[in-house]
């Protein structure tokens, strides 16, 4: 698309005018006649560019929002390669064509979503949520955090548990879809990078573990969406892509962003990504079996029988599913741009957590 803006500072008040205008977010006789640009999310989300838009109107401007969030695909062109490559841009846009208003768990509103495959462009406007609390990743999540965060996670999965609609997603790959299965080559592409870059801060014994994951990942997500039911998962579910709302008697209190990674697979892949990644080593290891029977508990009570997929296996299926969790944070250093020191300490964190715990509960002995 000619004209449409490759970072968020190019974005002017005549584009968010049109852009405004064309969902009815503004009227015909409202204009946008100064915006503030603040970049936001650097060092936390790698794939994407975000910045805050503080905006002035001209003419009535009742209900018109004072603040926005802009989300570009990434300014870098190795992030911007694995972006377009996995159609996280796409599936981004498509969640909130489709889904965005309609799930249960509290998203940012779309203002405007910019939807064009055809031409490799992409953009939303969303509903600034900074007045909620968000806890940094590195930092990482409490116990009670984490289990506020899975019971409302469990909500999204129950919603969508085994459901014939699920078959109408087209545009939200299964997890076995060549899309994410080739996944298991960029792993194998980006080990050597990735142990240059951090391999002496990870676990000694995370090497010969990540060199064995990596040469099996295909048959890891193969495995695992053939032993649990298919619902819908976010892909990303991580602190920094958690908004918390600490008002007495709100009826969402997390509210949850950065659906590009959405995909149609086992629920319990989300869960594992939490708290494997989100959670410090110690409080993960203080936490984590009363943290999956949380989730387990609070799937059961939103509908899913406890006999379809009972707590034994889904624990299993947790363990096993650390293996393929290490791909995230190999794929982040090894394959992408930190971009700043925020987001190399994010990724390195994100891989000492995963592989440490694979290793504490033996997740290899999944492996062939």
């Amino acid at each position: 698309m000619q004209g449409f803006p490759s970072s968020t500072d190019e974005v002017t008040p005549a584009f968010l005018t049109g852009a405004l205008r064309s969902t009815g977010t503004i009227g015909a006789d409202t204009a946008v006649a100064e915006v503030h640009h603040e970049t936001i999310g650097e060092g936390v989300g790698i794939v994407g560019q975000l910045a805050r838009l503080t905006l002035r109107y001209a003419g009535p401007a009742t209900g018109a929002p004072g603040s926005m969030v802009l989300k570009l695909p990434s300014a870098y062109p190795e992030n911007r390669a694995v972006g377009d490559h996995f159609r996280f841009y796409e599936r981004e846009g498509r969640f909130y064509e489709q889904l965005g208003d309609k799930v249960r768990l509290r998203t940012p509103r779309c203002y405007w979503n910019h939807l064009a495959p055809e031409d490799a462009t992409f953009g939303l406007l969303l509903e600034d949520l900074g007045a909620r609390t968000m806890i940094s990743q590195i930092a990482g999540l409490d116990p009670g955090r984490a289990a506020q965060a899975l019971r409302a996670l469990a909500t999204l999965h129950a919603e969508w548990w085994a459901s014939p609609a699920l078959d109408g997603l087209t545009w939200m790959p299964r997890l076995d879809d060549p899309v994410n299965l080739a996944a298991g080559q960029q792993y194998r592409d980006a080990w050597p990078l990735f142990v240059e870059r951090i391999g002496d801060a990870v676990p000694a014994e995370a090497i010969a573990l990540g060199e064995r994951v990596q040469d099996q990942y295909e048959s890891l997500l193969l495995a695992g969406i053939a032993e649990a039911p298919v619902t819908v998962c976010h892909g990303d579910f991580r602190a920094d892509n958690l908004m918390f709302d600490d008002a007495p008697d709100v009826d969402d209190p997390i509210a949850v962003l950065d659906w590009q990674i959405s995909y149609r697979g086992p629920a319990i892949t989300d869960v594992t990504y939490l708290l494997c990644q989100s959670m410090t080593v110690e409080a993960r290891r203080a936490a984590e079996h009363e943290l999956v029977r949380a989730w387990h508990d609070a799937l059961v009570e939103a509908g899913v029988p406890a006999a379809e997929y009972p707590f034994d296996l889904a624990w299993d299926h947790h363990v096993r599913g650390m293996l393929g969790a290490t791909v995230y944070p190999v794929t982040g250093m090894g394959a992408m741009d930190p971009a700043n020191d925020r987001g190399r300490e994010l990724v390195t964190n994100m891989a000492v957590r995963a592989f440490t715990a694979a290793l504490d509960h033996d997740a290899a002995r999944h492996l062939a």
